[in-house]
């Protein structure tokens, strides 16, 4: 957002709880953070990784992160209220 839209608001879009996703990531969009994740790290680190785990494992780690992080994810909602 810049200052020239005429809002008046100095404050980025992404800061506006308005903005905030409400769906958890796709399997698509997941996969993406995995292979992105493992772009940045260094090769030694990646290849030290693939030893400790095998690649497989490695990823499926890795994604398992993401989606521990994913805060809409069904994995990590707790219910509330009655539970009948």
């Amino acid at each position: 957002m810049s200052e020239s839209d005429g809002s008046g608001d100095s404050e980025p879009d992404w800061v506006n709880p308005a903005n905030d996703r409400k769906t958890p990531y796709s399997e698509e969009e997941i996969d993406r953070f995995v292979d992105d994740f493992i772009l940045g790290l260094d090769k030694q680190e990646w290849v030290s990784i693939k030893l400790k785990y095998g690649e497989k494992k490695a990823r499926e780690r890795i994604r398992a992160g993401f989606i521990g992080m994913d805060e809409n994810n069904i994995i990590n909602m707790t219910p509330t209220g009655p539970m009948n």
